[in-house]
């Protein structure tokens, strides 16, 4: 069967120009693969075009804009999921452009599409006696419970994203002065972390209990299920729920968090840290942000923040040298006469 020309510049663009010229990273191309399945499922079930006889002559402004509406009303998805996929297409057709100028015109219209606004929603994230109380669930006595205190712990001190989590491997655990541990994140841009000892001493005791301070071991992944395979998403946020759930059944009169995803332990990093007057500027750097101004979303989240910076610029205009006016009797009458 000939190749269509969506088939062949849809493969370049993930095998080739994703990985090779943008170095994004492995999800991010799942996450555009994913999008363009949902394409080809819109146009074979609505359109009755099937994939192999799809072509850019085919796809239109209109059909995009009917594959969004249907993805909301059909596949129930949120206005997040909405625009992240049309990010993808967004960004397919930027490249199409070059490759096919003879559709360049449709390529802009497609690109013209705008993001749906989105409701923000107030920044979840732990109080320090959440937290503590969650961490107090593994049962220390057992193997199991000693690797969920670890991997719990490791996950807030360093403030990782959960992929960066699960790509962890023993040679990027430094347990000598300084203690440290190598964060591979977006981009494939690495960034050293420092360790608090308290973290540090249960990594050691994790690590040589689990004999992965023995050399040969250094590519092992340093978290990993019965398998000794590494964590997967489900499987870290299954255990944080886990012991959520343990913490609220223990501690009935605390406000814990409805649910425990690994990116509100990583918001509830970041918040400790402001609280703690630590300079945005080492945050972002701790978090591994490009820029400053998405750091920023936790100084506008800190409401603790804010009413200590209003406090202190607070001036007292009620003092004791103000007469109580109605101690004024001269006033008192000339109001109730007034009021008549």
């Amino acid at each position: 069967m000939k190749q269509t020309d969506f088939a062949r510049t849809l493969t370049r663009f993930l095998s080739d120009y994703l990985p090779s010229q943008r170095n994004v990273s492995t999800n991010t191309i799942k996450s555009y693969r994913d999008t363009f399945k949902q394409v080809l499922i819109f146009f074979d079930l609505e359109l009755n075009i099937k994939p192999e006889r799809l072509t850019f002559e085919k796809i239109k402004v209109e059909n995009i804009r009917e594959f969004l509406l249907w993805l909301e009303k059909k596949r129930k998805v949120s206005i997040n999921t909405r625009n992240q996929r049309l990010a993808a297409i967004h960004s397919f057709y930027r490249y199409t452009q070059s490759e096919h100028p003879e559709i360049l015109l449709e390529c802009q219209r497609i690109m013209g599409i705008p993001f749906k606004k989105r409701e923000i929603k107030t920044m979840e994230f732990l109080s320090h006696e959440c937290l503590r109380y969650i961490l107090e669930q593994p049962d220390t006595g057992k193997r199991r419970g000693r690797r969920d205190l670890t991997l719990i712990a490791t996950l807030y001190d360093t403030g990782s994203r959960v992929q960066e989590l699960i790509n962890l491997k023993t040679r990027d655990v430094r347990l000598t002065k300084p203690a440290t541990i190598t964060l591979t994140g977006k981009g494939n841009k690495q960034r050293s972390v420092p360790i608090m000892e308290k973290t540090k001493e249960l990594l050691e005791t994790y690590m040589r209990e689990n004999n992965l301070l023995e050399n040969g071991n250094q590519d092992h992944p340093l978290f990993y299920n019965s398998n000794r395979r590494p964590f997967t998403r489900p499987g870290i946020t299954y255990i944080l729920e886990k012991y959520l759930k343990q913490a609220k059944q223990t501690h009935s009169g605390i406000l814990f968090p409805e649910r425990l995803h690994p990116h509100l332990v990583r918001h509830t990093k970041a918040m400790h840290l402001l609280e703690s007057g630590v300079n945005l500027i080492y945050i972002r750097d701790l978090l591994g942000h490009v820029n400053v101004t998405t750091t920023e979303i936790y100084l506008r989240a800190n409401t603790e923040t804010k009413r200590k910076a209003l406090e202190s610029a607070y001036m007292d205009v009620v003092t004791q040298d103000i007469p109580v006016w109605d101690e004024d009797t001269d006033l008192l009458n000339w109001l109730q006469d007034f009021c008549r």
